[in-house]
């Protein structure tokens, strides 16, 4: 998978991933998209629409899925650092960080081989030990099973794309 496309699905996926897409969530993936060019030259509102239409489809097996793509990903340190980064600034963007969102991103985190958790915590702006620390249930698969087992998703509503949220 592209970079561009890794780093628009994770944004996706954590955003996705507390079974709520908050406005100020959408804002932040378009403002990367917008200033930062973090996703390619794509149409951004357009892709989101296909992910919102996709994850309505596959449901928990989106989440499923991403999880996959990521672990089967052969990236560098740097690339893992930008996949958590936008995983932890889109769990931030709402000022509201469930439980459920900290267990997706420890499952994500499991899947990143190469970044120590003292370069994350180091180079992350808002991340801190909770992202990071051992669950009680400490195996992947445990870990997997229980995000897995206790998030419903509902059916998400396609996304409204009003530019004058992000400045525009």
């Amino acid at each position: 998978m592209e970079q561009n496309e890794l780093l628009l699905r994770t944004a996706f996926a954590c955003m996705s991933c507390d079974g709520e897409i908050a406005s100020e969530e959408v804002a932040l993936i378009k403002q990367m998209s917008k200033e930062n060019h973090l996703f390619g030259e794509i149409d951004i509102d357009k892709e989101l629409d296909t992910l919102v239409k996709e994850i309505n489809l596959k449901g928990k097996g989106f989440l499923k899925q991403y999880l996959t793509s990521l672990a089967e990903e052969t990236l560098t340190e740097e690339q893992e650092l930008k996949v958590a980064d936008v995983a932890v600034q889109t769990i931030r963007a709402d000022n509201r960080i469930e439980y459920s969102e900290i267990k997706f991103f420890k499952v994500l985190r499991s899947n990143l081989k190469i970044v120590s958790d003292e370069t994350l915590l180091e180079k992350i702006d808002g991340i801190d030990e909770n992202y990071l620390a051992q669950d009680i249930q400490a195996g992947y698969l445990q870990m997997y099973d229980d995000y897995f087992n206790t998030i419903e998703l509902p059916k998400f509503e396609i996304l409204k794309h009003d530019l004058k949220s992000i400045g525009s």
